[in-house]
């Protein structure tokens, strides 16, 4: 791995080692209600072959995915740079007596044999990667043929007046109501700027990284519902600007 790219994702793994303890409390990150998980459970239903699969969740952060899908009879094995991450999910795996594996690892650089896994799956990933193609010719290579892989994600900021101002809302908000700083975690200005995606991805970039990569039957499913569930339960400072295109797109090697 090139000198720039080792400084790059250590930084990007100290930034998540620090929001380890409070990923989960953010709704989106944390999944905060039955009706929510619910929905998860139907929304991947529907695009995950039958049968027990082994599934990779690749920057599985906290666990959330990989325990929803052990609780759903798969065979997990998760993935993240940071190990307070880990850390957390493996603590999660054993109040909730759900089985799942949980290694240190990156995206763009598996340690795992070719043509293993049923399916690979990730959430809110793909835009945080310094090398998206990479990273999607590493799980193609995991992949069984004909398994599956599951995009999770969004564009966050999408840089219109309207996104700039409830953003401003929202830091005001919670500098006043929760007194806490708005932006802590936030990546820095010099890590976003070697970040194809610093801000999100929209479905499109997503849809053409699966397409460079040669996966095939490529389908995007728009997540409007799972994003309205999220949103009835956030307070306030979370909910004024959570309106970004929440998606999955999913595809076959």
């Amino acid at each position: 791995m090139p000198a720039l790219d080792t400084e790059l994702k250590e930084y990007i793994r100290e930034r998540w080692d620090e929001s380890s303890q409070s990923y989960d409390s953010f709704h989106g990150h944390g999944i905060k209600s039955k009706e929510e998980r619910d929905a998860w459970k139907d929304t991947l239903e529907a695009v995950l072959p039958s049968g027990r699969l082994r599934i990779l969740d690749v920057g599985c952060g906290t666990g959330e995915l990989s325990l929803l899908l052990a609780g759903m009879g798969h065979q997990i094995t998760g993935i993240d740079l940071s190990d307070e991450m880990l850390s957390v999910a493996r603590s999660k795996a054993k109040a909730s007596r759900l089985r799942a594996q949980f290694v240190t690892g990156d995206a763009e650089s598996l340690n795992f044999d070719d043509d293993i896994f049923d399916a690979v799956i990730n959430r809110h990933l793909l835009w945080t990667l310094p090398h998206p193609d990479s990273a999607l010719r590493e799980w193609k290579r995991v992949l069984i043929k004909g398994g599956r892989v599951i995009i999770i994600d969004g564009l966050w900021m999408d840089g219109s007046l309207e996104n700039k101002l409830r953003r401003l809302i929202r830091d005001l908000s919670v500098i006043i109501l929760e007194r806490q700083n708005p932006r802590k975690g936030w990546y820095s200005k010099k890590t976003e700027a070697k970040l194809p995606h610093p801000h999100g991805m929209n479905a499109k970039a997503a849809r053409d990284y699966l397409e460079e990569a040669g996966f095939t039957e490529i389908e995007q499913r728009d997540l409007d519902d799972i994003k309205e569930i999220q949103r009835r339960h956030m307070p306030f400072s979370q909910k004024i600007t959570y309106n970004a295109a929440y998606y999955m797109i999913c595809g076959k090697k």
